[in-house]
Parts: C-alpha cells; structure tokens; sequence
C-alpha cells in the first residue's frame, strides 16, 4: 500500500504545483486567504526587487522603494541584503513589470524543486525521494510566496544547503565528501548572507563546531568584506549619510527604534533608512515592535492577540537562548557522529526559533519549515530520531503545509478570536516542532557531552590561527 501511495507522488507534485501556478493567473485559491480575497496584493514584495538594481543604476539608492525609478504597480519596502540587487534582482529588472514577476516565480518554483533534488541525493531510497520532492515543493506557503513575489526561495535554498552539507559531514566516506560537504556549507551561507541572514542564529553552533568551523569562518571574512564595499563604496551606496554619522547612530539603539522603524514612520524613509546599512538597522529596530496585522504570523503577536496586552519581547527570545545553550552542550559531544547529527537537529530547531522569538513573521515564510519536514524521512533511515518522534513531527508538520484557518473564519468581523484561529495552524506546530527536536537535542548532550571538559580548557597556542586550520 505505502509503495502504491508513493510511486505517484512524483505525479502529484507536478499536478499540484500547476494548481498553484493556474491559481497565480485564475485566483483559484484566493478564499485561503484575507489578501489575495479582498487586497491587491499580486507581486506585491516582488517589484521591489528588480526595482532596486534600477534605482542603483539611475544613481538612487537600493532601499528608495516608493521613489526612484517608477516599476510595476504596487510594493512592500525592499530589505534584502543590497548585493542580492546586483547578484540576483538585476536578472529580472530589465523585463516589464509583469513579465519580470512570472519570471521570477519560475526561478522561485526551480530553486524550490532544487531544494527537493538536493535533499532526495540523501537517499537511496526510492519512496524517500519522491517525498523530498513532494515536501520540500507543495504546502501552501510555497504558493502564497509565489503570489506575493517574495525572493524566500534562495533562502530556503541556503537552509537545504546547510543541511545537506552537515548530514554530508555526518556520514562522509572520502575527502571528496568532505570537500563536497564543505562547498554546499558555504554556498548555504553566503546565499542566507546576501539575501536574508536567518543562518546569523547558527553562527554559535557553526563556529563551534570543529567540521564546520573553518568554512564558516571564510564565509564571514567574504560577507564582511563585500557588506563592507557595500558601505563605503560611492556607486553601490548612492545615497550614503557618511561614515562618521553612520558611526554615530550605529550604537544607538533607542535612535534607531525611533527613527527607523517602517511601520512607526507610516512608510516615509528617512535619510538613515535610505541608506545601505539600513539592511542591518532594521533588525534592531524591528526588535521590539510588534505590527499586530492580520497577516503577522508570529508568536508574540499570537500571544498578544490571545492575552489582549502586549507581553515583554524578552520572554519570546527564551527559544534563543536555549539554542545558545545547546549549541554550547553540542560542541562537548566527543563522538563525531552523534555530533554532528546533534548538530544538524539544532541547526533545524534554531531555523524554527525565528517564528518563536522574532515579531514580524508573514506566512511565507513559513516556507523554512518545508525542508525541515522533508529531511524527516532521511533521518527515520539513519535512526537519528526515536521514530515515534519523527511519526509526530510529520503529522504536526502537515498542518504548516495546510492553507491557514482564514477559510474558517471569512466573512468573520476578524477580531482577537479569529485573528488567533488564523494564526493556529502555523504558531502551534512551530512551536511544538522546535520543542520536540530541542527535547531530542538535549536528550543527545546530556547522554554524549563530556562536561568535564570544560575544567581542561585553556586558550590554545597560535590562536585564532588554529581556527582556520584546525580541520
């Protein structure tokens, strides 16, 4: 029966992917959500993108959404790293408008099946390759990312890569395993740093671990450099406020969330949000702010709209700490193999942490997730789980690949009961996913850490030398 059910999921996939793009042009799927039923909301984070490479060649700055260079109907503020506008936005900028969005959501599908190809070279079971296909492509934060044009693919593509280059590491038998592991390591960084930085939380673990470390630490001396060039260099950041007053405000935290906050400022930039460094800023001053909007689908604002008041953002980064924490005890594990499989757990609980701690999540986003469940099966083969454990991670996991429960509750006046039911079906089992695989995580550092070893640690001779070569 199982063989039956999985010998036509690759046939699935296909039929469900053309549903998505049929939707895109018809509407189709349009009931499944409060925007695509009542906004115009089409390729709305999309224009942004080639329009910012336009803007840079016109002598405009990257961030400069809604001045500059006039580009397609409608736009979401351009955040994205501002090399990402000359490595990837410039592609597509020279297309019209609409042309350009279509483009761009073959490009999006592609990088998505990529992400499925990549994981399915895991295995050499057939079943287990068809489901990476199947779940690394069709849940419909795939299909609300392809509406509203969001560059998201590249970095779930960077998350398969990392991934991928660990669970390589975990089980390599030649140095060609290595290497291979080591250039797919470094491909998921460096894409995740020049679009979006959600690998920034596993840094810790990355650095401390002995097989990722020296490949990390390259990719960081790259990303310095090049986000460095993207400051000081006139025709990159054509509407710079200057070193020194960058310098001034940079510390500044209490400014920053003042001055630089979109939502605070009703859309309208200011000089500092002009220029490139506001890529960086923003985190800062989206730390504590929470947009309590229909289409926010994040924790706090989950808890805030269900308790009524707003709870102090300090209690929501509880899921980084204890990543932190665990990524300490992992780095005590002596045995390479319980190691790195320990490693590649906590690099998927922190990827979910983001939708725990962080205050502006959309829905897809949640597209993270995808190959987080699509690498299940995999680790099923490896033992890596108790498998119970990897049984319930997909059966919570499934309802992520659901549409949310707007359809519930349409026509509903939206208010805190149904803005919460909405939300549900993505918070809870993010919540519960990174539970389960933090718990599994831990379980592995106190069976396997060696904590004596932390009365023997000394700083070594050549130091830092021997973090790049000792490999």
């Amino acid at each position: 029966m199982k063989e039956n059910i999985t010998r036509y999921l690759p046939h699935t996939t296909v039929v469900l992917v053309a549903i998505m793009l049929f939707s895109l042009h018809s509407g189709l799927l349009n009931k499944f959500s409060f925007d695509s039923e009542y906004a115009n909301v089409q390729g709305i984070d999309y224009f942004a993108v080639p329009k910012s490479f336009l803007n840079l060649l016109e002598g405009k700055s990257i961030f400069d959404t809604w001045g500059g260079v006039q580009y397609g109907p409608r736009a979401t503020w351009y955040l994205a790293h501002p090399a990402f506008s000359i490595f990837v936005a410039s592609w597509f900028s020279f297309f019209p408008p609409w042309t350009s969005y279509w483009l761009f959501v073959i490009f999006s599908v592609a990088i998505m099946a990529y992400c499925g190809h990549l994981i399915s070279k895991t295995t050499s079971v057939k079943a287990n390759k068809n489901w990476a296909y199947f779940l690394a492509i069709c849940g419909f934060p795939t299909y609300w990312m392809l509406y509203v044009g969001n560059m998201q693919a590249p970095l779930v593509l960077a998350l398969t890569l990392v991934m991928v280059a660990i669970f390589e590491f975990t089980y390599s038998e030649t140095e060609a395993d290595v290497k291979a592991a080591n250039q797919k390591l470094m491909a998921g960084l460096l894409i995740s740093f020049f679009s979006k930085p959600i690998v920034l939380l596993m840094l810790p673990l990355l650095l401390f671990t002995k097989e990722t470390r020296r490949t990390t630490l390259i990719s960081l001396v790259i990303y310095a450099a090049v986000s460095f060039l993207f400051i000081v260099v006139p025709v990159l950041n054509p509407e710079s406020i200057g070193w020194n007053k960058l310098m001034s405000v940079a510390f500044d935290f209490d400014f920053i969330k003042q001055n630089m906050n979109i939502y605070q400022n009703q859309y309208k930039l200011n000089e500092y949000m002009k220029d490139n460094s506001i890529h960086w800023l923003n985190l800062i001053a989206q730390s504590e702010y929470k947009f309590m909007h229909i289409d926010v689908f994040s924790l706090p604002v989950f808890v805030d709209t269900i308790a009524g008041k707003s709870i102090s953002a300090g209690i929501y980064k509880i899921p980084i700490y204890i990543s932190l924490f665990l990524s300490a005890g992992v780095a005590l594990i002596q045995d390479k193999r319980i190691r790195l499989e320990s490693t590649l757990l906590l690099v998927m609980a922190i990827s979910l942490s983001f939708f725990l701690s962080y205050n502006t999540v959309w829905e897809y986003q949640f597209t993270t997730v995808l190959p987080v469940i699509a690498f299940m099966p995999v680790l099923r083969e490896r033992n890596v789980f108790y498998k119970k454990y990897i049984t319930l991670i997909c059966i919570i996991g499934a309802f992520i690949y659901l549409p949310s429960f707007y359809f519930l509750v349409r026509g509903s006046d939206f208010s805190g009961n149904a803005l919460s039911i909405i939300r549900f079906n993505r918070i809870i089992p993010a919540l519960l996913l990174f539970i389960i695989i933090a718990w599994q995580v831990g379980i592995m550092v106190k069976r396997h850490a060696q904590f004596k070893q932390l009365s023997k640690f000394r700083i070594p001779e050549n130091f830092p030398e021997r973090l790049f070569f000792d490999n």
